[in-house]
């Protein structure tokens, strides 16, 4: 019989759920860890959970630079120790984020409809916003169906109800896939005891993190709604919720304490 997985063995997993790119594994690493407006992260914290995560100094090095450039990130120095925080621009756009990151629920669907035009010319004529191509005559359509032309025929579509060329083009299979393979992960992260160090419990939390937030915002909120309660990506929601709550976000001061000592 298997023995059961390790804590290496879960982290790896989710650390291969998708590709991490240095510069977005900062953004959720500060957006997670030092928010609010005078929160900095000392430089050998930022590296000791990068390097936890398998994501190297020299990209590190790289990545900085490409934030400082684009407004996210700002430093500066305490003695020889770099101290790194959000901009104003970082704060504001971690702050629109969070609801879709850190939500507990899937977001109210609205109104969302199936549209089917009379032709395929028919359809690319429509002058309406919100319309999301399906096929070559059908649509979906974010409004009120009183909103639209007589010439089409529509009629409500009910979260979790759609059919599966509808589903396809509103979450492609690879999205999907990945939302499977996050929620997979995240499981066995539940089942695992809590991590008695504050390092190990911070990059586990981060990783997991970083995954949910790398998927959840590829799309908008009335996709993830429409999709409805069984699907994977809402699995990986409540379990993404569930472990935050168990691996709660520590002190910034705390953290440096358990790396420095």
């Amino acid at each position: 019989m298997r023995d059961a997985l390790t804590y290496e063995d879960v982290l790896a997993g989710v650390l291969e759920v998708g590709p991490l790119k240095t510069w977005s594994v900062i953004v959720t690493i500060l957006g997670d860890l030092a928010a609010d407006e005078a929160a900095r992260l000392p430089g050998p914290v930022l590296t000791q959970v990068m390097a936890a995560m398998g994501l190297k100094a020299e990209a590190l090095r790289v990545a900085i630079h490409r934030l400082r450039r684009d407004g996210w990130i700002t430093s500066e120095r305490d003695g020889r120790t770099s101290l790194y925080g959000l901009t104003s621009h970082g704060r504001r756009l971690t702050r629109e984020a969070a609801g879709r990151v850190y939500g507990t629920r899937s977001p109210d669907p609205g109104d969302w409809a199936i549209v089917i035009a009379q032709s395929v010319e028919a359809l690319q004529g429509l002058d309406v916003p919100g319309l999301i191509p399906v096929g070559p005559r059908a649509a979906l359509f974010h409004g009120r169906i009183d909103g639209l032309p007589e010439t089409v025929l529509a009629w409500r579509a009910e979260p979790g109800a759609l059919p599966d060329w509808a589903r396809e083009a509103v979450m492609p299979e690879e999205l999907g896939q990945s939302y499977a393979a996050l929620a997979a992960r995240l499981e066995q992260a539940l089942a695992l005891p809590v991590p008695e160090d504050v390092l190990s419990r911070t990059v586990l939390r981060l990783a997991a993190l970083h995954q949910w937030r790398r998927l959840v915002l590829r799309h908008g909120e009335g996709e993830e709604a429409l999709m409805g309660p069984d699907w994977a990506g809402a699995q990986a929601r409540a379990r993404i919720a569930a472990l935050l709550a168990r691996l709660e976000r520590p002190g910034v001061d705390a953290l440096q304490a358990a790396i420095t000592g």
